[in-house]
């Protein structure tokens, strides 16, 4: 069952919570599949705090925004991050780079909820195209084409000198990605 949530834009007292979620996002996602010499420091929150920390000092409000959405007051569930310009040659308006929720909130509607405000955030700004990228061998990618994402691009990627595939998924405006998200809404119900 979904549960209530306030998405807000956030603000610099998230970053340690952005940073917990994020190592813990990397754990359930990828632990199946890549290498433990990438996984390793991206999963030490100790580390992700830092990186978090220092990115919210560089944060770009020009072509860059951060939803999260709060379970309950102070207490951060989930993120995404959107980035007004395009990925890989896409010809996309924007794509979102980051989109995690507390691993022990899954199932509860929060990364369609935070899709959905993303979607709502762009449909202010651009009309044209959003991708989003998703690693070929994560188990939660399924996610995005029951959003309504077309696949449009398959390539492996170099990472550190690892090769992992991605996959990258199309909307051609964010109103056809919230429409998207408001039909799995109501066949999910």
């Amino acid at each position: 069952m979904p549960m209530s949530t306030t998405i807000r834009p956030h603000i610099r007292a998230d970053a340690d919570a952005v940073a917990d979620i994020l190592a813990a996002g990397w754990q359930a996602a990828y632990a199946g599949f890549m290498p433990q010499a990438l996984l390793a420091p991206r999963i030490d929150p100790t580390r992700r705090r830092a990186e978090i920390a220092a990115w919210f000092n560089d944060f770009d409000t020009e072509i860059e925004h951060l939803l999260v959405a709060e379970s309950t007051p102070g207490a951060i569930a989930g993120f995404v991050h959107i980035v007004r310009e395009d990925k890989a040659d896409l010809g996309a308006a924007a794509h979102i780079n980051l989109l995690y929720v507390d691993p022990a909130r899954f199932g509860r509607g929060i990364g369609t909820t935070l899709m959905a405000a993303a979607a709502d955030w762009l449909a202010a700004r651009t009309s044209g195209a959003v991708v989003l990228s998703a690693y070929a061998d994560n188990p939660y990618r399924a996610f995005y084409a029951r959003l309504g994402g077309t696949v449009v691009l398959q390539k492996t990627i170099d990472f550190d000198g690892h090769a992992l595939a991605s996959i990258y998924y199309h909307w051609p405006s964010p109103q056809a990605l919230r429409a998207a998200i408001d039909s799995s809404r109501s066949t999910a119900g």
